[in-house]
């Protein structure tokens, strides 16, 4: 399996994309550091399923705002763990609204989990990285780069974060370790619930990709255990976007009122007959 022998640490690697992500990277043979914030109920759910697969599993309570927490999770995965090859920053938080009413504790609390602990993280474990040339991949989103209704607060800080992992990878690539970020399209989980209406959300997915569908958390698993391979050594400080093309551009078909619709239809109902 490609990922025999390595271990891997997911932040908020207990649910959803994050989950999906460590059950992924588990099931190619790696073993798993899962760190979550505060359920440690869901946390153990998981850590049995991944055990299930013969890996083994280190369950680690750290809130990855807060810096002393960040030394600690490094400091723990030092003495107890010994080795790390692949780090995967999953860990995410933002507040929906407009920025002009946006409060400054939302704000902050944005940037230090979605930028500033990837950051920290980074620092505390690039020693172990580098000890067998490791990975690190930052989870981000197509709002980086397209500007969505009330969304800033996560599409600012998640463009910070790209930033940040092209400046990681040009320091870190010397050191054996590549830096690169996933940037995801509408992926159907838990977080949606920040919208005010997830199903618009559902409806623009099914609309703008040509795929016509909303994502899936698995949409991005095969990404990024794909980075984390000797076969992605020349992708370094990367945005690799997995959006089913929703940022390909728009179909002026989606443009037309119903009656123009209607006609379009019955042209190609007359073309199949």
């Amino acid at each position: 399996m490609k990922h025999d022998g390595k271990v891997a640490l997911v932040t908020g690697g207990t649910r959803g994309i994050g989950k999906a992500i460590s059950m992924r990277l588990a099931s190619e043979g790696a073993d798993i550091i899962l760190n979550y914030k505060t359920d440690s109920a869901t946390a153990e759910e998981t850590a049995e399923e991944i055990r299930a697969l013969g890996r083994k599993v280190w369950v680690m309570q750290a809130d990855v705002r807060d810096d002393k927490n960040i030394r600690a999770l490094g400091k723990r995965i030092k003495t107890d763990v010994g080795q790390l090859d692949i780090f995967v920053h999953n860990a995410a938080f933002g507040t929906m609204g407009p920025i002009l009413r946006m409060g400054m504790f939302s704000w902050r609390a944005a940037m230090d989990i979605n930028v500033n602990a990837l950051l920290l993280m980074t620092q505390q474990l690039a020693p172990l990285l580098k000890e067998n040339g490791g990975w690190v991949i930052g989870l981000s989103s197509i709002g980086a780069e397209m500007a969505f209704s009330e969304y800033a607060c996560i599409g600012v800080s998640k463009a910070a974060m790209e930033a940040l992992c092209r400046y990681l990878a040009f320091e870190l690539a010397p050191l054996g370790i590549r830096c690169n970020a996933v940037s995801a399209g509408p992926i159907k989980t838990r977080a949606l619930d920040w919208f005010a209406y997830p199903h618009a959300v559902d409806n623009y997915a099914e609309t703008k990709s040509p795929l016509h569908r909303m994502g899936k958390p698995q949409d991005l698993t095969g990404v990024v255990s794909f980075l984390c391979t000797p076969d992605a050594d020349w992708i370094v400080g990367q945005v690799i976007k997995a959006d089913g093309g929703i940022s390909l551009g728009e179909n002026f078909m989606d443009w037309l009122s119903p009656e123009e619709k209607a006609l379009e239809e019955a042209k190609k109902a007359k073309k199949r007959a």
